[in-house]
């Protein structure tokens, strides 16, 4: 939570208004302390204390979509709970990040144990399609350059030989970006001289939406 990474705070600094949503009691207490306004709930039963509250206008899941068995909760939710101009944005590592493929070609699984499934585009597109929305962004970020320090590649090599690499990457969403629009729009032109459309950053971004104003 100190990090100035960490997702809910920046969101909660650009948001006029922002609540978090967790299954975890705990950790929702310890937000809470440090001054968050967040809800214990399990959205797979349903929107429960958030159906009062206002629409939203965009609903955050970050590094969320790989974890949980329910996929159909973030959709489900996006249905219940935004505007009729809102947005769901998902965040997930990218499963053609070409060192995320070379790793699996050698069997090095080094992923999160609490990985479930890697999300791509067209997955994205037909749930979103299966519950009335439609995906109308899809983007990957790369991280910042690792340090090259001697001291900091020994301790890389040491979590990679204890199996614990995963829990040192961290998602960074600064550095450069090469973004592709779904929906019939043109690709913008990469910075470093990528072909469009090539999804080869660390993390997925999607944005989806509604197809219609909900009657």
């Amino acid at each position: 939570m100190k990090s100035p990474q960490w997702l809910h705070s920046r969101v909660a600094v650009a948001a006029s208004s922002c609540v978090g949503v967790d299954v975890l009691p705990e950790g929702v207490a310890q937000m809470r302390k440090a001054g968050y306004d967040v809800i214990a709930h399990d959205l797979t039963r349903g929107p429960g204390p958030l159906a009062n509250a206002d629409p939203f206008d965009v609903i955050v899941a970050g590094e969320l979509i790989e974890h949980v068995p329910s996929l159909d909760m973030l959709f489900t939710a996006a249905c219940d709970l935004l505007a009729p101009d809102g947005e769901l944005i998902i965040t997930t590592p990218n499963p053609w990040a070409p060192h995320r493929v070379a790793a699996g070609q050698r069997g090095d699984c080094w992923e999160n144990v609490d990985h479930i499934l890697f999300a791509f585009p067209s997955g994205i597109a037909e749930l979103a399609e299966r519950h009335g929305l439609v995906l109308r962004e899809a983007m990957t970020t790369r991280p910042e350059a690792p340090s090259r320090r001697p001291m900091e590649l020994a301790r890389r090599l040491r979590r990679r030989l204890r199996g614990t690499a995963w829990m040192q990457m961290g998602y960074r969403t600064r550095g450069t970006e090469v973004p592709v629009r779904i929906g019939g729009s043109a690709p913008r032109p990469s910075s470093r001289g990528l072909r469009h459309g090539a999804f080869v950053g660390e993390t997925f971004v999607y944005v989806v939406r509604r197809t219609a104003v909900p009657t």
